[in-house]
């Protein structure tokens, strides 16, 4: 749909908002969307069975929030509460650890009006070192490995042109309701990580780009606690390779068997050396009990996508970002190297 589709509608953005025991996170969040300027937006609540009994203050505090409560944590697919009961033009996941300017939705749909449909994220800034990067604007290359461009760096203004990417980045994204219906619900399948991998991946394979708009600047407080946790590993790497079992062709999947099998290789000895040896095997394990779920949603992507792999990974990059606060920049670059040599034979394969 065009935005001059829109022009003649009454605009409205629902900003669907997960919480589970978000404390006064989830209250600074709202209370720094209720100074938004010049949008009518509505806000959804979604409770993923917090203890901490934030959401009930949230619903006193800002009476105008509607708010849905589930018995236990569901995951990030609790936004498809929010989706079904959303009565806006425009839809705006968000994370409840972020902080919004007054005038981020007048730049997103601005952004909207120039560049059409697509998923959009913003510029994160850090909360606690706002003149760092958080993300500016996720990648993903040929073999599943996502990174957030630009994070840990200075702020300097070296990221602030308008870009495509890969996908966009979880805690923000920003789409008209057409186009959210039409790439679909969030699939339990991830719980949590790479989801919103997923949701970019899927939208490329229906023609659907993600863009960056730096224009709209949002502060994000993350995780610190779950940082590099074995169950973090965990989820990344078994949802990593359900996007790659699902979202490519069986065609793709054997062309790049071997490099996939280089990939595991280093990643293997990446896990032994962080001491998560038990969460790879543990992702091994996972990904055997869930054979038959996963090649039921292979079926069901291949009959829903409308592009080759050859059109989708042009979208996607030939790096990885490496964290230099985790592991030698020697390191770093000598493993990016190798990352780039690899994804670049991948592609040629893929093309061929």
């Amino acid at each position: 749909m065009k935005f001059s589709d829109y022009q003649n509608m009454e605009m409205l953005v629902s900003i669907i908002i997960l919480n589970y025991n978000g404390g006064k996170l989830i209250s600074d969040c709202i209370e720094s969307i209720c100074k938004t300027k010049d949008c009518n937006y509505e806000i959804i609540l979604i409770d993923n069975g917090s203890s901490d009994n934030s959401h009930n203050i949230c619903k006193e505090k800002f009476p105008q929030i509607i708010l849905f409560k589930n018995e236990k944590n569901i995951g990030m697919s609790a936004r498809n509460i929010g989706i079904k009961n959303a009565k806006g033009n425009f839809v705006v996941f968000l994370d409840s650890d972020t902080k919004v300017e007054p005038s981020w939705l007048m730049h997103f749909i601005d952004s909207y009006k120039q560049h059409g449909d697509g998923l959009y994220q913003p510029k994160f800034l850090k909360m606690d070192q706002p003149n760092f990067i958080d993300s500016a604007g996720n990648m993903i290359n040929i073999f599943g490995l996502a990174y957030a461009r630009g994070k840990g760096e200075s702020d300097n203004g070296q990221y602030d042109k308008f870009k495509t990417i890969s996908y966009a980045a979880g805690a923000c994204i920003f789409s008209s309701m057409s186009v959210i219906k039409k790439i679909g619900e969030i699939d339990d399948i991830f719980f949590a990580y790479h989801d919103d991998v997923d949701y970019g991946w899927r939208a490329l394979l229906l023609g659907i780009k993600s863009y960056y708009e730096p224009k709209v600047i949002i502060y994000h407080f993350g995780s610190p606690t779950f940082q590099w946790s074995a169950q973090k590993f965990f989820l990344l790497e078994r949802n990593r390779w359900i996007c790659i079992l699902t979202l490519y062709s069986k065609k793709t999947i054997l062309k790049i068997s071997p490099f996939l099998f280089l990939i595991e290789i280093g990643m293997f000895f990446f896990f032994l050396r962080h001491n998560m040896t038990l969460a790879k095997i543990r992702t091994c394990l996972s990904l055997i009990k869930m054979r038959k779920e996963i090649k039921k949603r292979r079926k069901r992507m291949e009959m829903t996508r409308s592009f080759d792999d050859k059109i989708v990974i042009r979208s996607f990059v030939d790096d990885f970002w490496l964290p230099t606060y985790k592991i030698e920049l020697r390191t770093s670059k000598i493993v990016n190297s190798w990352f780039i040599t690899l994804n670049k034979i991948a592609r040629k394969l893929i093309d061929s």
